[in-house]
């Protein structure tokens, strides 16, 4: 019988009858599609709904064309309809993906969790099948849901995906506090300290993962190793948000020094309010939490999902990566009317885009600051001249509603690994050196 696998956590990627086909596949939005239909609940879904998913703001023959050639991508890639049949149903009007002939990680992730939520049994530790089903989970989350498969021009696909993501990783999360705790009341303090870890790691910035893994590390004759913990949260919580560790952890820590007991495994909740699921909707233009709605390019949210994933992959390819943070400002005009400023964010957009490659991250991170994520620039001394360039390209002058409006930009950068190894590192060290430059460039200014 053909098989059929597919991969959503982590990098995106197809096995067909035991042979990769993912490079098969034409194009990102063909991924797209076959990743969507993968991930959604089993149901009909009509032509149209798909179309204007993936083709929005755009007539409906031309959707429905576009659509029509990424399940001929599709039928190319699986060596012919017979075959794309046995997985997905198509006719004039519906699309149905069958699940039950189809392998996908994401859902026997999720089945193996729901499969252990469902088991009556008394205490989690005492189930071993239950445990078993918690540990294939965690060996099937590879990493973050498609990875590396973000239509970033996409707004309602970009959507979809984060609250997949999101709904994945916090599985991940609650699973690995469930082992953990599991494993410690069986007194097996390696495996409860092999989870606790990953949870760690997965998530550096939860106080929770820190205080799980002080509390077993404690009770298991590790004092010193729990100590040595706490400073590795207090480093991390201070490094990447400013603040000292809270009350709950800072106590903890104390009773720990202190030799005073630790009577329990607080290992907190992580569950919180799920989200309501996403709903397949037509996308209107693009407004919202994810990107501007007057130059159409990625807000904070994105740009920190973008630069987080583009650190990775220099990560992993040995390269650097230069983060850009660009403030701009009008010396002669501070008050413009609402519609000339809206024109003027157009054109600046359209500069900053144009001034780099079409691959690079241009965002906007508040009201005229922008942030820019370059990769794989393999000779760091380069960079001078790609900030030359973007300041040729950007600070000249605009004309607009037959105004000639003067441009002035502040700009500081953090080169990656040179500067740090981590978003908010680098985020601080690059804000930190345009606001330095703006500052010195009104210093300089002259006051009449």
């Amino acid at each position: 019988m053909i098989r059929l696998e597919i991969f959503l956590l982590g990098n995106f990627r197809v096995q067909f009858d035991g042979t990769d086909i993912s490079d098969s596949l034409r194009t990102r939005k063909e991924r797209a599609l076959l990743a969507y239909l993968a991930e959604e609940p089993a149901r009909l879904q009509t032509r149209e709904k798909i179309a204007e998913f993936f083709w929005p703001n755009r007539p409906e023959t031309y959707a429905r064309m576009n659509l029509r050639q990424a399940f001929l991508g599709l039928r190319k890639a699986f060596g012919g309809e017979e075959t794309l049949d046995c997985f997905l149903e198509i006719n004039d009007e519906t699309v149905e993906f069958n699940h039950q002939q189809v392998w996908v990680d994401s859902q026997a992730f999720n089945q193996h969790i729901q499969e252990s939520k469902k088991h009556p049994h008394i205490e989690l530790h005492t189930c071993q099948d239950c445990l078993n089903h918690l540990e294939e989970s965690v060996n099937l989350y590879r990493g973050d849901f498609l990875n590396n498969l973000m239509l970033g021009e996409l707004t309602s696909f970009q959507e979809w995906a984060i609250f997949q993501r999101e709904r994945h990783f916090r599985n991940m999360l609650i699973t690995l506090q469930s082992l953990s705790k599991a494993y410690f009341r069986r007194s097996d303090f390696d495996l409860a300290n092999k989870y606790a870890w990953r949870y760690v790691e997965l998530a550096p910035l939860e106080e929770s993962a820190h205080r799980l893994l002080m509390r077993l590390m404690t009770i298991s004759g590790r004092r010193n190793a729990a100590l040595q913990q706490y400073q590795l949260c207090k480093s991390i919580i201070s490094r990447e948000l400013g603040i000292e560790p809270s009350s709950e952890t800072q106590i903890l820590y104390t009773q720990i020094l202190n030799n005073q007991p630790i009577e329990r495994i607080d290992t907190g909740s992580l569950a919180g309010k799920i989200p309501k699921p996403f709903q397949t909707r037509p996308l209107r233009p693009p407004t919202g939490p994810l990107y501007d709605p007057n130059t159409e390019i990625p807000l904070r949210a994105i740009f920190i999902d973008r630069l987080r994933h583009a650190l990775a992959r220099m990560k992993r390819r040995q390269s650097n990566a230069v983060l850009i943070s660009l403030s701009v400002s009008f010396p002669y005009d501070e008050h413009l009317l609402p519609e000339l400023k809206k024109q003027i964010d157009i054109l600046l957009a359209r500069r900053l885009l144009g001034s780099v490659r079409e691959d690079d991250t241009v965002a906007r991170l508040q009201d005229n600051e922008y942030g820019l994520v370059l990769e794989d620039i393999h000779q760091p001394d380069v960079v001078g001249d790609i900030i030359k360039k973007i300041t040729s390209s950007v600070g000249s002058l605009i004309q607009v509603q037959d105004q000639r409006i003067q441009i002035r930009l502040a700009i500081g950068w953090a080169i990656y690994p040179l500067d740090g190894h981590d978003p908010a590192t680098l985020l601080n060290k690059a804000d930190i050196a345009m606001r330095t430059d703006k500052l010195q460039q009104n210093i300089r200014r002259p006051h009449f």
